[in-house]
């Protein structure tokens, strides 16, 4: 489930790269699966993706 968790919010991150939550569903997957430092990079995209689109 999460290998499928995970391959869903890659797609959508694709389909929508300026979506945080798409990071975030990305993160919370990759620590399902265990990988925890590709999880935290993730989150640190996602949020500072998230910081960028509250400034404009």
């Amino acid at each position: 489930m999460p290998q499928q968790a995970l391959g869903d919010a890659m797609q959508a991150q694709a389909v929508s790269p300026e979506w945080p939550t798409a990071f975030y569903l990305q993160a919370a997957a990759l620590f399902s699966l265990g990988m925890d430092s590709d999880a935290q990079e993730t989150l640190k995209d996602g949020t500072s993706l998230e910081t960028k689109t509250h400034r404009n």
